[in-house]
């Protein structure tokens, strides 16, 4: 099973730009312009509210409640760029393995849950 990264430390280096390190030690650098529209990710335009980002449970977050999951921030590192949701899905798809055991023991603590 593959382990979910972990992002150790974030330096904002440009005006929707970051520098990334995670636990592993791999480290990249984003442009996060693409993804700065939207409710939540719209106000961090302002570089102001940008530069607040900070690392928290290995997640990049901002004090407005936006977040990117340290998967996603891992994937966009390693192509370059950010993608597109649909590309997103492609990659992601089938790449979460749960052991048949913990849906089992899941299922069965929880049987209103139950596929019907």
């Amino acid at each position: 099973m593959k382990l979910v990264p972990e992002v150790t430390q974030c330096d904002v280096i440009g005006p929707a730009a970051v520098r990334l390190s995670f636990r592993d030690g791999w480290k990249g650098v984003l442009d996060l312009k693409p993804i700065l529209h939207g409710r939540m990710f719209g106000t961090l335009k302002s570089p102001a509210k940008f530069r607040e980002a900070r690392v928290q449970d290995g997640s990049l977050v901002w004090p407005n409640g936006a977040d990117i999951c340290p998967s996603v921030l891992r994937y966009w590192c390693e192509l370059g760029r950010v993608c597109s949701q649909e590309e997103l899905d492609a990659h992601f798809a089938g790449s979460v393995t749960i052991a048949a055991s913990v849906v089992a023991e899941t299922t069965a603590k929880y049987p209103s849950r139950r596929k019907r």
